[in-house]
């Protein structure tokens, strides 16, 4: 039983950022209206963290905000 119940625990973690993983992606595909994989300006406006901080979150200052670097914010 003692064995048992870290399994438990491991699977439970698992689950948990499983179930994460897919908020984020379901958020995210929520929010980008074009289906084009990445969130503009615009589309990040719908959510006034995410517009007060696009800047911050497109790391890479090309304009969008993508999924890697949305999950990124998240974490």
């Amino acid at each position: 039983m003692k064995v048992f119940t870290p399994a438990c625990m491991c699977l439970g973690l698992i689950l948990s950022c499983n179930t994460y993983a897919i908020d984020a992606q379901a958020t995210f595909s929520e929010l980008d209206k074009d289906g084009n994989g990445t969130l503009s300006e615009s589309e990040a406006s719908e959510d006034a963290v995410l517009h007060e901080s696009f800047e911050q979150i497109d790391k890479d200052q090309n304009g969008q905000i993508s999924f890697a670097e949305f999950k990124q914010f998240l974490q």
